[in-house]
């Protein structure tokens, strides 16, 4: 063993600068890779992850590291590639962007007749209506009124035992007053009933309301529910069922 003199020492450190010197710095892109679940190709113009940043790279490193509200075919279009939409999984920090003000529902995920028209979008009385068409759905709103529900088979139960009274004696006003509350009751079970497919559902929710009214034109619940249900369908440009 050689004693550790003060030039030994100083010998060492100047050894060890040099060593240091002529060894690459870590490359600091694979912690975003981690953080983001990505590779390094995916933000680098480069196949395997070096060089200058992409697109991708260059909005991740303007919003403050993260692809919050990225929007891959539009900020590949604008960088002038064809590149896009963003590939599946996206980044962990991906958001989806913001729509536009009136811009149309995505025909895969159709909405929903029970949800409320919104009425800065008023449906155009010159539009081509379509036929609805059947297929999932989102989940209904909630009923316009807090009219508590039944299951379909009890408020069938209860239509037919207010109708034979009502039919027992028509001019009873209390009678037809009750007859229009069962058909009302009828028609938002059905209304809420996942288990009946939508293009069936709604129309013939519809069909129990406009029995309500018929009994009485005031109605609350049958009042709220139809309009709600008529105006999404006009709304969308589609025929309100008959």
């Amino acid at each position: 063993m050689f004693p550790l003199t003060l030039p030994r020492l100083i010998g060492a450190a100047a050894a060890a600068a040099v060593l240091a010197a002529t060894v690459p710095a870590a490359n600091a892109f694979p912690a975003y890779t981690d953080k983001e679940a990505k590779p390094c190709a995916y933000c680098h113009v480069n196949p395997k992850g070096a060089g200058p940043r992409n697109y991708r790279g260059l909005f991740y490193k303007k919003n403050n590291l993260t692809f919050a509200k990225f929007d891959d075919a539009a900020e590949a279009k604008a960088a002038g590639v064809e590149i896009g939409p963003n590939p599946t999984p996206p980044p962990k920090s991906y958001t989806p962007p913001d729509k536009p003000a009136g811009t149309p529902a995505d025909p895969a995920d159709p909405a929903d007749p029970t949800k409320p028209a919104d009425p800065a979008k008023p449906a155009d009385p010159g539009a081509t209506p379509t036929p609805p068409v059947e297929g999932p759905v989102a989940e209904p709103a909630k009923p316009a009124t807090n009219t508590p529900t039944m299951t379909v088979a009890q408020a069938n139960q209860n239509y037919k035992a207010a109708e034979a009274a009502y039919l027992k004696t028509p001019k009873n006003a209390a009678r037809k007053k009750s007859f229009a509350e069962a058909a009302a009751q009828l028609g938002r079970s059905t209304m809420l009933d996942q288990s009946i497919p939508p293009a069936r559902r709604y129309p013939a929710a519809l069909r129990h309301y406009r029995k309500a009214l018929s009994l009485d034109p005031k109605n609350k619940v049958a009042l709220a529910d139809k309009k709600q249900i008529e105006d999404v369908y006009k709304q969308m440009g589609r025929p309100v069922p008959k």
